[in-house]
């Protein structure tokens, strides 16, 4: 009976030191630096991507202060080639938002019939593709320098589906007006 406690303390007494050891023991690094092991390993996880109700993806970022956004319908019934305004004035830092209001229609920059890839809809890639969207969809692009910017319909633009957005620079802000200091008595010496 002594010998089975005994191999029984010795077997806990030895993992024990097994995990003091495996817990204390450097870690090793290979050749061009990286660290080596099972415990070192470190996994990617994949990146975060927030979609809208209609699972694509949502405009991300911080909107500054002063921005504001602008709407733009997209064949809006009775003008189903155009998009309504056709023409935008707004400054840096402001939001398009576009809304389709019929099938089949791409908001993609550019002259019309040739992108240029700075914007397209539905995610602002392969603005080449010219993809098209339906009814209700959104997109969003946010101007972050000055210019004129023409877009047009992919699928429309012989039609003269086109629009352009002009971006003024900001105006700088408002100086506050600061109170006038008003002259403090000086007390006299007492004599």
């Amino acid at each position: 009976m002594k010998t089975a406690l005994t191999t029984r303390l010795n077997l806990r007494i030895q993992c024990m030191l097994l995990l003091l050891a495996a817990s204390l023991a450097p870690v090793v690094k290979s050749q061009d630096g990286r660290d080596t092991g099972a415990s070192s390993r470190r996994h990617a996880a994949a990146p975060i991507r927030i979609v809208d109700q209609h699972g694509n993806k949502a405009p991300g970022g911080i909107r500054r202060v002063g921005s504001q956004i602008f709407d733009v319908a997209v064949g809006p019934q009775g003008k189903e080639f155009q998009f309504v305004p056709a023409s935008l004035n707004i400054s840096v830092g402001d939001t398009v938002r576009w809304t389709w209001q019929s099938d089949k229609h791409s908001v993609t920059s550019g002259q019309p019939c040739t992108a240029d890839g700075q914007f397209c809809s539905p995610d602002d890639t392969n603005c080449d593709a010219g993809i098209l969207s339906n009814t209700g969809f959104v997109y969003e692009h946010t101007f972050t320098q000055p210019g004129s910017y023409s877009y047009f319909c992919a699928l429309h633009c012989f039609a003269g589906m086109t629009g352009v957005i002009n971006v003024g620079g900001r105006p700088p802000p408002t100086p506050r007006p600061r109170p006038t200091p008003r002259p403090r008595p000086v007390p006299m010496p007492h004599s």
